[in-house]
C-alpha cells in the first residue's frame, strides 16, 4: 500500500511541474497562470498608463483616484484571464479603496488629506492581496501581518516571476497558439488603428478651428519634450509595471495557497496564569482609579479648585490630552494581550477576568470623557485648530473599538478584530470628509469672535487650506460681521489670495490631474474678489523682508517681499 502511494506521489509532482520547469510550485503561484504572456501584457500597457498620470506630477489630487481605477480594473482583467469569477466583496472593497482616494479630489485640508492615503494604502494592500479570493473581510490580525509580509516579498519576487513565465509560455500547444493570436490580433489594431487616427485628427484639425483648440489641449504632454524625456518616461512605465507585477503576484499566490480562515485557534498558546493577570489588572483598576479621583475633585468640579491648586485654567487644560488619548489606546492594547494570553479553564476564572476588564475599560472611558473635557475647556478659551479637532473626533472612534474590544471577549474571541480597526480607519477618514474640517474650523472661530471672544486672524490667513475659502468669503459678504471684523476679514482674505497665488499661479495652465474643486473653486472666488487687493494693499513687515498685514497688534505674514 505504501508503495502505491509513493508511486501515486511521485507521478502527481512530475506532472505539477511540467516539462522543463524550474520553479518551485510550492512558493510560487505559477499553476494558476493561465495566460502569462496577456498578464504581462497588461502590466506593462497599465505601467504606462500609471506613467502618463504621474508624469511631471505637481499635486496628488486627481492622480490618485485615477491610478486606483486602473489598478482596479488590472486585478479585476487578471481575474477574468484566470477564468475565476469576481467576487462581490473584491468589488466592494474596490470601491471602498476608490472613495477613499477620492477624498484628495474634494478636500485639501492636510490632516484629511494624510489619513485618507493611509487608508488608501491600506485597502489597497488587502485589494492586491485578495483581488481574486474576496476573503478580506473575514481576516484576523494574523492574515494581515501575513500579507504584509508576502507584499515585501512579492516586490522583489512579482516582476521576475511572470517576466519569466511569460517568457516560457504555456506548454499547451492549443492554449499556445491561441494567445499568440490574440497578442497578435492587438498589436496589429493597435498598429492599424494609430496611423488612422494621426491621419483623420490631422484632417479634423485643419477643417475646424476649435477642434484643433481642443486637440492641441489633449496632446500638449505629447509636445513637451517628449523624446528628451523617452529614458524617464519608461523607466517610470518599468517601476509601476514592477508594482502591478508584485500586486498580482501577491494575488496569484494567496489564490494557489489560501489562507485558512475557519479554524479560530491562537498563533501563541495562552502561557499567563489567572494570577498574574488578576495582579497586572487590579494594580492597573487602583492606578487609573486614583487619577480618575483627581480628575472627578479639579476637572469636573470645576474652575475655583483648579485656580485653588495654583494652575491656571489654560494651563490644567491643556496639558495631558494627547497623553490620555495615548493611555486609552495602550490600556486597549493591554487588554487585548491579556484576554489573549491568559488561560482561563473554568468559568469562575473567565467571570473574574471580565469583571476586573470591564472595570478597567469602563475607567478609560471616563478618562476619555475627561480628555474630551480638558479640550473642551480650551477650545471654548482660545478657539479651535485641526490640532485639537481631530483628536476629539478620533476619541469617539476610540471609544467604539475599546467598547468592541469589550464585547468580543465576552464572545470568546477577537476573530473580527481586524475588521473592526479597518472599518473604523475608514469610517474615520470619511468623517473628516464629509465633515469638511476647516470650513468647521473658520466658522467655530468666526462665531466665537461673533460673541465678542479673540479671533486668531494669523490662523486665518496661515493656518487653513482651501477647504476654508468659500465659508469665508460667504461671511464676508453676508453683512453680519461688525465693521472692525469685517475690515479685518477683508485683509485676511487678501493675503490667503497672495499666499494662493504664490503656491498655484504657475500650476494655472499645468495638467488638469493637478487640479482638485476646492483649488478650482477658492481660484474662482479669489478672482471674484480681486478688487480687495486694492482696497487695502499688503505693507512691508519685519523690517522690510515681507508682505503682510498688522491686525489686533500682531504682524500677519502673506508673501515674501518681491526683488525689482
Amino acid at each position: 500500500m505504501n508503495q502505491e502511494e509513493n508511486i501515486q506521489e511521485l507521478n502527481d509532482n512530475i506532472q505539477t511541474e511540467g516539462n522543463d520547469s524550474k520553479i518551485d510550485n510550492s512558493a510560487t503561484p505559477e499553476k494558476t497562470l493561465k495566460h502569462p504572456g496577456l498578464t504581462f501584457l497588461s502590466l506593462i500597457i497599465s505601467g504606462a498608463l500609471l506613467m502618463l498620470v504621474w508624469w511631471n506630477v505637481n499635486q496628488i489630487s486627481l492622480r490618485f483616484p485615477l491610478s486606483i481605477l486602473i489598478i482596479s480594473a488590472v486585478y479585476f482583467f487578471n481575474t477574468a484571464l484566470q477564468g475565476q469569477k469576481i467576487k462581490g466583496s473584491t468589488i466592494g472593497l474596490s470601491l471602498i479603496t476608490l472613495a477613499l482616494s477620492s477624498i484628495l479630489g474634494f478636500r485639501d485640508e492636510t490632516y484629511t488629506v494624510i489619513i485618507s492615503v493611509f487608508a488608501t494604502l491600506l485597502t489597497l494592500v488587502l485589494l492586491s492581496a485578495d483581488f481574486i479570493n474576496g476573503q478580506w473581510w473575514q481576516f484576523r490580525l494574523r492574515e494581515y501581518l501575513k500579507t504584509a509580509a508576502m507584499a515585501v516579498a512579492s516586490f522583489f519576487a512579482g516582476f521576475p516571476l511572470l517576466g519569466l513565465q511569460a517568457i516560457r509560455g504555456k506548454q499547451d500547444k492549443a492554449e499556445k497558439n491561441t494567445e499568440k493570436k490574440a497578442l497578435s490580433g492587438v498589436l496589429k489594431g493597435i498598429l492599424i488603428t494609430i496611423p488612422l487616427i494621426i491621419l483623420f485628427s490631422v484632417l479634423f484639425a485643419n477643417a475646424d478651428a476649435v477642434f484643433e483648440n481642443r486637440l492641441d489641449f489633449l496632446t500638449a504632454w505629447l509636445k513637451n519634450d517628449l523624446l528628451d524625456q523617452a529614458f524617464g518616461r519608461i523607466l517610470l512605465t518599468l517601476f509601476f509595471s514592477w508594482l502591478l507585477a508584485a500586486g498580482i503576484w501577491l494575488g496569484l499566490y494567496f489564490k494557489s495557497k489560501p489562507m485558512d480562515l475557519k479554524q479560530d485557534k491562537p498563533q501563541i498558546k495562552p502561557f499567563l496564569g489567572m494570577t498574574e493577570t488578576c495582579i497586572a489588572l487590579v494594580s492597573l483598576n487602583l492606578l487609573f482609579g486614583f487619577f480618575l479621583i483627581i480628575q472627578f475633585q479639579y476637572l469636573f468640579a470645576g474652575e475655583a479648585n483648579i485656580n485653588f491648586e495654583g494652575f491656571t485654567y489654560a494651563e490644567y487644560a491643556t496639558r495631558g490630552f494627547s497623553e490620555l488619548l495615548v493611555v486609552a489606546a495602550i490600556a486597549g492594547i493591554v487588554y487585548y494581550a491579556l484576554a489573549s494570553f491568559t488561560k482561563r479553564a473554568i468559568p469562575p476564572q473567565k467571570r473574574l477576568f471580565s469583571i476586573l476588564g470591564a472595570l478597567l475599560l469602563l475607567q478609560v472611558g471616563v478618562i476619555l470623557v475627561s480628555a474630551f473635557k480638558r479640550v473642551g475647556m480650551y477650545v471654548n478659551a482660545y478657539g479651535l485648530t485641526a490640532y485639537r479637532f481631530i483628536p476629539l473626533i478620533f476619541l469617539f472612534f476610540l471609544a467604539s473599538i475599546l467598547l468592541s474590544l469589550f464585547i468580543m471577549e465576552l464572545r470568546g474571541g477577537f476573530k473580527r478584530l481586524a475588521l473592526v480597526l479597518l472599518i473604523a480607519l475608514v469610517l474615520f477618514s470619511g468623517t473628516l470628509a464629509l465633515v469638511n474640517v476647516d470650513q468647521y474650523l473658520a466658522q467655530h472661530n468666526l462665531e466665537r469672535a461673533l460673541k465678542g471672544e479673540n479671533l486668531d486672524y494669523a490662523y486665518l490667513a496661515q493656518g487653513l487650506s482651501t477647504d476654508a475659502d468659500p465659508y469665508l468669503y460667504k461671511m464676508l459678504n453676508s453683512g453680519s460681521l461688525s465693521k472692525e471684523i469685517q475690515a479685518n476679514l477683508e485683509k485676511v482674505m487678501v493675503c490667503r489670495a497672495a499666499k494662493f497665488d504664490d503656491r498655484y499661479a504657475h500650476q494655472s495652465d499645468s495638467n488638469w490631474l493637478d487640479k482638485n474643486l476646492p483649488r478650482a473653486r477658492a481660484a474662482e472666488l479669489h478672482q471674484e474678489n480681486h478688487a480687495l487687493n486694492q482696497k487695502w494693499p499688503m505693507s512691508e513687515i519685519f523690517d522690510g523682508y515681507s508682505l503682510g498685514f498688522f491686525l489686533d497688534g500682531e504682524e500677519i505674514y502673506c508673501r515674501p517681499m518681491l526683488d525689482d
